[in-house]
């Protein structure tokens, strides 16, 4: 995996991967344009994404008919350092599912590899560079 943040104005990033781009800016109230994704919402948006993601790949290849899916996620500042101190998520699921199915369904989804990271901390290296 690979992305790529270039500044495009003083409080506005572009995010660039492997098939897209996105924005990263500060909220109005902070003086930003406001209508892109804060960094914290973009974690949020990883972990529900990864988890939905891996439980319907589970589902597919199971055979549980799962139907449309809505994930609800939400952070808890903690601090200090200021962090996300918690995520709370909760997962709605539709379709004709067993309450078997969805105890199997929520384990997996668990278990996807964005949660795994969180729970259990990378190594994190930085260098700070000039520019060219």
């Amino acid at each position: 995996m690979h992305v790529e943040i270039n500044r495009v104005s003083d409080k506005r990033l572009a995010v660039t991967g492997a098939d897209g781009r996105i924005v990263i800016d500060e909220l109005n109230s902070d003086g930003g344009p406001g209508d892109g994704w804060r960094p914290t919402e973009l974690v949020l948006a990883a972990l529900g994404g990864c988890m939905v993601g891996t439980m319907l790949s589970f589902a597919a290849d199971q055979g549980i008919p799962v139907g449309d899916v809505r994930m609800v996620l939400e952070d808890e500042v903690a601090g200090p350092p200021k962090r996300i101190g918690r995520i709370n998520m909760t997962m709605f699921v539709g379709g004709d599912v067993t309450d078997r199915q969805l105890e199997s369904l929520k384990r997996v989804a668990s278990k996807c590899k964005v949660g795994n990271t969180l729970a259990d901390s990378p190594d994190l290296t930085f260098a700070l560079k000039r520019s060219l």
